[in-house]
């Protein structure tokens, strides 16, 4: 031991604000302290979550809808949830063991299959997104083997930060700081024909077939809410069996009834080769996440015995994680919340579409599906910009979009609605509340946001800058 703090469970809840901020600056991250500080989240904290609602520990209520950047597809906190965790707690049942076949991996991969389209029937269980990610792209290179090792990706994507996830990622930021995989090669999204050009451009001599193995893609662009044109995914669907290429769908935002469809992809009625999967998968309360695959694409790779055992990971198939995702699917299902996401998210499109007529000036872009939706802003605020550069000199990232940040905060801290920013888009407001959302908490929300837009510029920017200048005092 070196001296320094040491904390039991009992007293991490009693850490004051200012605790949690120099602890966090100290021993976290001091550029994560100065961002949320800006946005006034730095003295934030939660008593309890239940539902669509926080309840901080001043005692105000929060409707949440962000839906935990749609991790809580199930809202905070549901009470089946915490009772399947609860039963293999209290029953001891075996957590971890890589000897014996575990009834809730079978049992979860089973509804899987189910739920799934076509002969998609072969599912591995991680911890992340990203994760699945990866083990999906190594699943696609073992089946076509190194000659035909090569990556397909579009533009505007993000399927995580992991290296390989990274690589096929070209909205990531980052992705300049560290070296990325090889023969990856980027085709603009929506644009069928560009992907074709390259196929074709890739088939090795004397056959039809590139030297790719995947085309990895998402339904719907997550980070930015951008949609591809009608019929896009049935004609990628086509090509790739053209060319033999195997496609990937990365679900991990959309899926599980977060669009109005159990994937996304169901919209166009196509099957790809392997789905990957996370977010609402695990209840709010696990981390877990998987890949399916189609029968041939799984057994070509990994279904001999010395194969079988290829890609593994240490935490995958933990029967609380996999019973806590076998209790969330039954939930989706018995409450018809992918139904109840369709007609609710309708409805929410057409209140934000009308705030676009009545505040054009304010507002560039409203673009959704199910309970998924973004109103991209036009910039504002400039005239604070420089006030903002002497508070913060070294000025986040942030700030090139300030309206988004400015209306985020002052729907937090003037009307208590949590909502967000798109992660590669911060002018892009998002609301994807839980899928237990009711009407009334749509209007709440909605109301407020048109509260906000039609509030002054000049307004808007002194309560922004005002909370800046009394967090950091």
């Amino acid at each position: 031991m070196k001296g320094k703090s040491w904390y039991r469970l009992e007293e991490v809840e009693l850490l004051s604000a200012q605790e949690r901020i120099q602890l966090t600056q100290k021993y976290v991250n001091p550029g994560m302290v100065k961002l949320f500080k800006m946005l006034g989240f730095d003295r934030i904290w939660t008593s309890s979550a239940e539902g669509m609602y926080l309840t901080l520990t001043d005692g105000r209520q929060i409707l949440d809808m962000t839906g935990g950047n749609c991790v809580l597809g199930l809202g905070h906190n549901h009470p089946r949830i915490l009772a399947a965790r609860a039963k293999v707690a209290n029953e001891k049942r075996l957590e971890l063991c890589k000897s014996f076949l575990s009834p809730y991996v079978a049992a979860l991969a089973v509804n899987m299959a189910t739920l799934l389209p076509g002969d998609l029937q072969y599912s591995f269980f991680c911890n992340s997104g990203a994760e699945a990610v990866e083990g999906a792209l190594k699943m696609a290179e073992k089946h076509h083997g190194h000659t035909r090792a090569g990556i397909v990706y579009t533009d505007h994507s993000f399927h995580g930060k992991t290296h390989a996830a990274m690589s096929v990622s070209s909205l990531d930021d980052s992705r300049q700081h560290f070296q990325l995989l090889g023969r990856c090669y980027q085709v603009p999204y929506g644009d069928v024909d560009a992907l074709e050009g390259l196929f074709r451009s890739h088939c090795q001599p004397g056959t039809k077939k590139p030297d790719l193995c995947a085309f990895i893609v998402e339904a719907i662009h997550g980070t930015r809410l951008l949609f591809p044109p009608q019929g896009y995914l049935r004609r990628v669907r086509d090509l790739c069996m053209q060319y033999d290429v195997l496609l990937i769908l990365d679900e991990i935002y959309t899926g599980f009834g977060r669009t109005g469809y159990w994937f996304a992809f169901e919209a166009e009625g196509i099957v790809p080769d392997i789905v990957c999967y996370s977010k609402t998968f695990g209840g709010g309360k696990a981390t877990i996440a998987g890949y399916t695959a189609r029968a041939p694409v799984f057994l070509r790779a990994y279904g001999k015995p010395n194969d079988s055992m290829i890609h593994s990971s240490t935490y995958s198939g933990m029967s609380e994680e996999c019973a806590t995702a076998i209790e969330a699917l039954n939930v989706l299902r018995e409450e018809n919340l992918v139904e109840r996401a369709s007609e609710l998210g309708k409805y929410l499109g057409q209140r934000l579409y009308a705030l676009k007529e009545r505040y054009p000036d304010r507002i560039m872009d409203v673009r959704g599906r199910g309970l998924l939706w973004g109103i991209e802003l036009s910039p504002g605020l400039e005239q604070f910009e420089s006030l903002i550069r002497r508070i913060l000199p070294d000025k986040p990232p942030i700030l090139s979009t300030l309206a988004g940040a400015v209306v985020l905060a002052e729907l937090f801290h003037s009307h208590n609605i949590l909502a967000y920013l798109g992660f590669t888009l911060r002018n892009l407001v998002v609301f994807s509340p839980s899928l237990i959302v009711s009407k009334a908490e749509l209007d709440r929300a909605v109301d407020a946001l048109e509260t906000v837009l039609s509030t002054r510029w000049s307004t808007l920017g002194r309560h922004f800058v005002s909370r800046f200048i009394r967090a950091k005092g």
